[in-house]
Parts: C-alpha cells; sequence; structure tokens
C-alpha cells in the first residue's frame, strides 16, 4: 500500500522528522538510530513508523561522501507514499483495505458494504473474539434476520449489525428495535449497532431502555469505530527487517548539509542541526506562495 515513489522534496523536508503520522495524526513508534560503514563512508539512519496505517520516514546521515569534506555531514530523507486503491476491486487483501481507511478516513464510505462487515468481523477478531460475518446474502439461503456479525463470548452470543452510511445521515430509533428484535429472535444476549455516521436521540433513548431492561444494546458511532479499529490495528502490526530494509534504501530527497559529528548510540539524529540548505527556484517559488515547506501536504482529513 505504501510506496517507494519518491515525494516532493519539500514534503519530506517537512514531514520526514514528524513525530505523528501526517494521514492518520497517531504518534509514531521511532526505532533508534542505526549505523553502517563501509570504508571511511559511514551511514546512519533512524526509521519511524505508524503502527495504525503504516506510513513510515527514514532520516539518513551521510559521513564521508566528500572526501575534501571530512567536517561536513549531509542528511537525506524518505517517506511513505500512499498508493491509491480502488475499493471496487473485492480481490483487494482486508489487511491493505484497513490499513489504507486508517489513512484515509472518508474512504470508508467507499468501501463495499459486504467488505466493510468483514473489517467490522476482523476488527472484532484481533480483540480475541470468535467471529462469523453473517450479513453477506446468498441466493438460496436463509440471512441472519439482521444480524450481520456475531461474536462468540464467554458470557454468550452478540450480534452486530452493521450500517455504513455517509455522514449526512442518522440512524433512528427504529433501527434500534429492529436490532433489539433480531437479538431476540437469534437468541443473542447482547447486540452492538455500529455505523460510519451519528445517532439521532430517540435511537440513544430506545438503545438505553432496551438496556436497562436486560437486552443490553451498545452504539457505536464513526468516531469510536475508528477508534477501535485504531487499537485492534495496533494488535496486527506485520512490519519486518525485510520491509524495514526496503525502506531504508528507497529512493530520498536531499535535506541539507552540518558540522560532522560521532556517533552516539541512542540519540535522535534529528536533533543534529540542519546548517545549510539549498532549494530550487521552484522551490523557492512554492515556499513563496504558501508561506511554508508545507505546502504539499496531504489534504486535512475531515472526521468522520
Amino acid at each position: 500500500m505504501w510506496e517507494y515513489a519518491e515525494a516532493g522534496r519539500l514534503l519530506t523536508m517537512e514531514s520526514v522528522t514528524a513525530t505523528e503520522c501526517i494521514y492518520c495524526q497517531t504518534p509514531l513508534a521511532r526505532l533508534p538510530a542505526r549505523k553502517f560503514e563501509a570504508g571511511n563512508r559511514c551511514l546512519l539512519v533512524q526509521f519511524s513508523l505508524c503502527m495504525v496505517c503504516g506510513w513510515w520516514t527514514v532520516y539518513r546521515v551521510h559521513q564521508g561522501d566528500l572526501p575534501r569534506s571530512r567536517e561536513a555531514e549531509s542528511y537525506s530523507g524518505s517517506i511513505g507514499c500512499l498508493k491509491e486503491l480502488d475499493l471496487k476491486d473485492l480481490s483487494i487483501p482486508l489487511g491493505e483495505v484497513r490499513k489504507y481507511i486508517a489513512a484515509k478516513k472518508e474512504k470508508v464510505y467507499e468501501v463495499d458494504p459486504d467488505v466493510f462487515e468483514d473489517i467490522v468481523g476482523s476488527i472484532f477478531q484481533d480483540f480475541g473474539y470468535q467471529v462469523r460475518v453473517t450479513g453477506q446474502r446468498v441466493p438460496g439461503e436463509e440471512g441472519d434476520d439482521g444480524i450481520d456479525v456475531i461474536l462468540e463470548s464467554s458470557e454468550g452470543t452478540i450480534g452486530i449489525e452493521v450500517r455504513r452510511y455517509k455522514k449526512s445521515l442518522r440512524i433512528e430509533a427504529d433501527a434500534i428495535r429492529s436490532l433489539a428484535g433480531a437479538l431476540l429472535l437469534g437468541g443473542h444476549t447482547k447486540g452492538i449497532f455500529i455505523t460510519t455516521s451519528k445517532f439521532r436521540r430517540g435511537a440513544t433513548r430506545t438503545a438505553e431502555r432496551y438496556t436497562a431492561m436486560g437486552r443490553p444494546v451498545e452504539l457505536v458511532n464513526a468516531d469510536q469505530f475508528f477508534q477501535k479499529r485504531g487499537i485492534a490495528q495496533l494488535k496486527r502490526v506485520d512490519i519486518t527487517d525485510e520491509r524495514i530494509n526496503s525502506y531504508i534504501l528507497s529512493a530520498g530527497a536531499h535535506i541539507g548539509s552540518g558540522v560532522t559529528k560521532e556517533f552516539v548510540e541512542g540519540e535522535n539524529l534529528f536533533d543534529r542541526p540542519v546548517v545549510a540548505t539549498i532549494f530550487t527556484r521552484t522551490e523557492m517559488l512554492e515556499i513563496a506562495e504558501d508561506g511554508s515547506t508545507s505546502a504539499a501536504a496531504p489534504d486535512a482529513e475531515e472526521e468522520a
């Protein structure tokens, strides 16, 4: 999902030292700096990773590349470039779709409804539940009376209804009553209603009444869903040393230069001051137009 395509230099310079993911705003996990030596040349590398959507950065310090300037070191960086996915393509692995909508929340409204039910099921599977996705209708077979996902727990079964609605739509009280009836017919001990939108006040009151009657119904709106998804993503990080090394070796952008310093175990390479940076005319015009080097930053994500 994350390509090696070289990002714009200004975006790289602005983002490579970020402490939060520029896509999903999750704090980055920063690995300790590493040192590689070959003759008189030395490469220092520090890798950072978003544990939710997988966005990454690599910061490099180059020493000994310029024999006549041994007192100077140069800096370069690389960042992940998000590959656009066609969410109508049902062959895309579910894990890739999950990371993609983690990076671009608004894309959740383009996910196929059946795939979205699979995503919900996989999230609860990450939390340790035995999961059965039932909402995908098969011609000639009976459905499950409005229950899309069933969770097995020590206290019984939990029936989940999933509604992938646009932000402008709201879940009404009738939908909660329909879920409560399905829970009764299916013999489930609890219900969860998950939506990518929000609930009307009447829907919230209806869920509270059923809960008070001993038929608990939990409502999960868009913000709560994205929070659950983010926590679940932390449980399924699939980064490998091979993948990290491929990122380290990816093409990067020159950031600037500074005074050569001895490497100290545990140091943060970003703390080394950049003394000199050279910009092209085009870059200078872009900086002047936008007032900062954040001109090429990704569009701000709207809250679902």
